[in-house]
């Protein structure tokens, strides 16, 4: 059932990220991070998914007395918190999809609009239309609009802390119980006490470390597009005024007060 469903998933994200417009700076990035998170989660959990088959106590222990140990070893869920985690990392991602291509479709409309006025009072609406650029082209410009800078930035913001959540979790919770060389058990029901392991401890540790990296990774990346903006967008926005040199009409209009004066006299 994994397998499928990274399997499914995969051409979608190829399809989605193939999409030349990039209206935004690392959009194929993180379509690009979505991709190799599915991917990593269902490799890593391969050591983890015959857990209570790996789970052994040395001595005579009954079968009770092994499960009731395993449980009270594994007390916190392991594979299904790397899930949910993933399913935070989709869920941050899609929304601010969500409502970038809702601004975009806004400005895209409210572009259509202005045009379409423009060319009724100039009385040339088909010239005009054939040599303007085409509105689907559009991006958002982060200078100008700053609750969609917010969403941006908030974006990075949820995307390191719950990564970092995922850090301690990892580190402190998870890591533990395959370091360990025996786990001691004893319980009310069966004091004990046993000497329990867990076989594939290597395997185990190394897919906490891979987790741990990707992890890092994403942190490190959304720190870096964090700082980017604020400085590019925000800080850079504050202290250059943006000059609209993006119409037409204003670049032309510009071009021809730069212009000097034709000669008034000839040879």
């Amino acid at each position: 059932m994994a397998a499928a469903a990274v399997a499914g998933l995969i051409p979608v994200l190829h399809s989605v990220a193939g999409d030349k417009s990039s209206y935004y700076v690392g959009r194929q990035l993180w379509f690009g991070f979505i991709a190799v998170y599915g991917v990593v989660v269902y490799v890593v959990r391969m050591p983890w998914a015959d857990l209570h088959q790996d789970f052994w106590c040395h001595g005579s222990i009954t079968y009770p007395c092994l499960i009731e140990c395993f449980e009270s070893s594994f007390s916190s869920p392991v594979v299904g918190l790397w899930y949910f985690f993933f399913f935070l990392f989709l869920a941050f991602f899609f929304l601010m999809e969500f409502f970038m291509a809702q601004v975009r479709h806004k400005q895209i409309k409210a572009k259509l609009v202005e045009s379409e006025a423009a060319d009724v009072e100039e009385g040339s609406m088909v010239g005009v239309q054939e040599q303007a650029p085409s509105p689907k082209k559009a991006a958002p410009n982060f200078h100008q609009e700053k609750a969609l800078l917010l969403l941006y930035l908030v974006h990075f913001l949820l995307q390191v802390s719950s990564q970092g959540v995922f850090l301690f979790l990892l580190h402190y919770r998870h890591l533990p119980l395959v370091s360990q060389a025996t786990i001691r058990c004893s319980t009310g029901s069966c004091p004990g006490p046993y000497f329990c392991l867990v076989r594939g401890s290597i395997e185990k540790r190394m897919s906490i470390y891979t987790l741990v990296t990707l992890s890092f990774m994403i942190i490190l990346f959304c720190s870096g597009f964090f700082m980017y903006s604020v400085h590019h967008y925000l800080l850079k926005g504050l202290r250059v005024p943006s000059i609209g040199l993006n119409d037409g009409g204003q670049l032309r209009s510009l071009n021809s007060v730069c212009q000097p004066p034709p000669s008034s006299f000839t040879e």
